[in-house]
């Protein structure tokens, strides 16, 4: 059975239901317009076009400025930020400005009596719409961090909860591993070193995002050293696109999934099992998956658990990738536990980014 978790996660038709919303809105705005360019003597046909040349460009420059304030990166020093968004609302209110202009002059109206007139105030409300869609975009960046904090401050509780189990079980390992083999307990220790390392960076630095690669060699030493543990009935088989290798993802995003597949699934039966861990790139998204096959779980249990492991990778999910991201969960008892991710193809730390650029990088 397959399911995702309700809370906070972006859904593949959300994308369609902004596009109806947007749509919808430029009818209702351009419907509202009309009789205004009636009441000055413009014909129906001239009243529908100067009404769809207001409102059509508005938003879609509005729709191009919104991106970019939610992307880029404000500049720390307060000047030159100022100038920025000084030169970026003046080419909105032109780029705004310049059809209605030209519709002014395809209507053979007089385009100075324009200029002078609804053009400068079209202007003014164009610098006025900039601010609006600024103090809107940093209202979202200011929320979208409270929620990467929360998600960090959920993950950091989770690892104080997991790290003792895993450190005594390692620990106790590595005892008996050094009476019978000390290359082998050399090459384990070396393990444990790079994967503490990376635990203690990524707790240090709140919100890092790192390359699946980094990843997934953290995955690969914390699987081999449960094989210290389990031996034979641990089994790992990896599908990992290489070309997805570069691309971001939050830092320990995996580990819960792949030490509730141990725990929970494979170390409680006799023969243990297999973990499977997959990541592809199709269509500018990234799909990470982590599963198993091992006791599986009823869906109701899983809406139900008081566990944070599934619900943190969740939010961390969604507060790193905003713009769409699902979390989907693929179990049922006895038969295995998938967790699949899927979100936007990016590099890290630079915001959206084309699959085919990352891959010609």
């Amino acid at each position: 059975m397959r399911m995702t978790l309700p809370a906070d996660i972006a859904t593949a038709d959300r994308p369609v239901r902004r596009l109806s919303i947007l749509a919808g809105s430029v009818v209702l705005a351009t419907g509202a317009l009309i009789p205004v360019y009636r009441l000055q003597e413009l014909s129906w046909l001239e009243a529908v076009a100067a009404a769809a040349t207001f409102v059509v460009p508005c938003v879609l420059l509005g729709w191009v400025v919104w991106r970019l304030l939610t992307r880029r990166r404000e500049p720390r020093n307060l000047m030159r930020a100022t100038g920025v968004h000084l030169l970026m609302a003046i080419a909105f209110s032109i780029g705004w400005t310049m059809p209605l202009v030209g519709l002014a002059y395809l209507l053979r109206r007089e385009v100075l009596d324009f200029l002078s007139g609804g053009a400068v105030w079209q202007l003014a409300w164009g610098l006025a719409i900039y601010g609006v869609l600024l103090l809107a975009a940093r209202a979202q960046q200011r929320l979208r961090e409270q929620e990467l904090a929360a998600a960090n401050a959920e993950l950091q509780a989770l690892r104080a909860q997991l790290d003792p189990h895993f450190l005594f079980n390692t620990l106790h390992s590595l005892t008996q591993l050094a009476r019978e083999d000390p290359v082998a307990t050399q090459d384990a220790l070396q393990r444990f070193g790079e994967l503490m390392r990376y635990v203690l960076k990524s707790g240090r630095e709140t919100g890092t995002e790192v390359a699946l690669e980094q990843e997934v060699e953290f995955v690969r030493n914390y699987l081999a050293l449960e094989q210290l543990r389990l031996g034979a009935r641990l089994r790992v088989i990896e599908h990992i696109d290489p070309d997805t290798l570069e691309l971001a993802v939050p830092a320990l995003l995996l580990q819960p999934l792949v030490e509730n597949a141990v725990r929970h699934g494979l170390a409680p039966r006799r023969d243990g099992g297999t973990v499977r861990l997959s990541a592809t790139l199709e269509q500018d998204r990234l799909t990470v998956s982590v599963g198993d096959d091992g006791n599986g779980a009823e869906a109701v249990r899983i809406g139900d658990s008081k566990g944070l492991g599934l619900k943190a990778v969740a939010r961390q999910l969604h507060a790193h990738f905003p713009e769409g991201a699902e979390f989907a969960v693929e179990t049922q008892a006895r038969a295995g536990f998938t967790v699949s991710l899927n979100m936007p193809a990016r590099l890290p730390g630079r915001g959206s980014q084309h699959a085919d650029n990352v891959r010609s990088g």
